[in-house]
């Protein structure tokens, strides 16, 4: 008789244990099916990752996140998220070494992003930016891209097929933005093009940096330097590029 009682309660505690993993794997996929986003394709030049850790610091929200890639810290303008949230966000520029004094800490490998999409809140707060525009590589031509030159026949082609005699030199240049990332180290990053070059030798588009604010599609004229062979690690190296520019949106 206890024996038999003894059975029992085992395939009685056995059919809770499946019933508590059962409910446990329903709730885990439940997100996926009440928010779309989830399941949605990962745009091209984008990331996924579930966050391990995270914090915030003097406007910026640090993440681990552990993608299809591996396991990688991301720094991104300050955005709610919690450890286990799906989160979305652009390859971001690679720093090596990076110190936080805020932190007090070191990153081996940091990210820089100009926004976190949290994908695990149904809805997003007031004002939280939904996520940046994918990257538009350089050398890739859109539509409607062409503006006439500040002063003609001195464009995007001009500087690229003068960019020995320009280094360091002011130039001023009339273009539409056709990326943009905001407060990356600092300052803002954006990609012009005007219509001239060539969209296969990869001179139709310009790398600007800029403490003034824009946003994609918008028409500006931007004057700095010409700077050359800046090489800012993963991948991220540009033959030809404006620093500090002043900038005014039309």
């Amino acid at each position: 008789m206890k024996a038999a009682f003894s059975m029992l309660a085992t395939a009685a505690l056995a059919a809770g244990l499946l019933l508590t993993v059962a409910a446990c794997t329903d709730t885990a996929e439940e997100p996926a099916d009440e928010n779309p986003a989830l399941a949605a394709p990962m745009p091209e030049g984008m990331i996924r990752g579930t966050v391990l850790e995270t914090m915030d610091a003097v406007g910026y929200t640090y993440v681990l996140l552990d993608t299809a890639e591996g396991q990688r810290w991301v720094a991104a303008q300050q955005t709610p998220v919690a450890v286990g949230d799906i989160v979305q966000t652009n390859q971001g520029m690679a720093m090596q070494k990076f110190t936080s004094p805020s932190l007090n800490r070191t990153f081996e490998v940091i990210y820089f992003s100009g926004a976190l999409q949290n994908l695990s809140a149904t809805t997003l707060p007031p004002g939280h930016p939904t996520t940046t525009t994918a990257p538009v590589a350089a050398g890739t031509m859109i539509a409607d891209t062409a503006v006439a030159a500040v002063e003609e026949g001195r464009d995007i082609a001009w500087v690229y097929a003068n960019m020995d005699s320009l280094a360091g030199q002011p130039v001023s240049l009339r273009g539409k933005v056709v990326k943009y990332n905001a407060n990356i180290l600092g300052t803002n990053w954006l990609h012009i093009q005007d219509g001239s070059g060539s969209a296969t030798e990869g001179s139709n588009d310009l790398l600007v940096t800029s403490a003034a604010e824009a946003a994609v599609g918008d028409t500006v004229v931007v004057t700095g330097n010409i700077a050359l062979d800046k090489d800012f690690s993963a991948g991220y190296s540009y033959a030809v590029l404006m620093e500090d520019a002043s900038l005014t949106v039309e």
